[in-house]
């Protein structure tokens, strides 16, 4: 059994808890695999907050099968791309979310939109 859904919002910081909300009331704070995947949200929302283009909304899609939900945030793209590009230190303030993330997550990954948008993507299983 699939189901889905999907919401839009502005690509603002304020918005990720917003994001946070959303995802917890669709999945319910029942649900296995609540807590990881709105924590997990909270990372991919936020890199799109800093590392997209400006001024753009945020899409996010929701699916939930018998065994995992997969999520993806889609941002109107920027330069760079996520990636783990060293080992956090305990003296960095920021830089451990796609550690995090890749330890939380059964899979990730991204892909570049024909329209330069940038998809993110997270499973969480349960």
């Amino acid at each position: 059994m699939l189901t889905a859904t999907r919401t839009t919002l502005p690509g603002l910081p304020e918005q990720v808890r917003v994001a946070r909300r959303w995802l917890s009331a669709w999945l319910g704070h029942e649900h296995p695999a609540e807590y990881a995947a709105v924590q997990l949200l909270s990372e991919a929302f936020g890199n799109s907050v800093l590392y997209a283009r400006p001024g753009g909304m945020v899409e996010l899609t929701v699916e939930l099968t018998d065994q995992l939900v997969r999520v993806e945030v889609v941002d109107r793209g920027g330069q760079g791309e996520p990636a783990l590009r060293y080992e956090p230190d305990s003296d960095r303030e920021s830089g451990r979310g796609l550690y995090i993330l890749d330890f939380l997550a059964k899979e990730w990954g991204w892909e570049r939109l024909s329209d330069q948008r940038l998809r993110f993507w997270y499973t969480v299983g349960f």
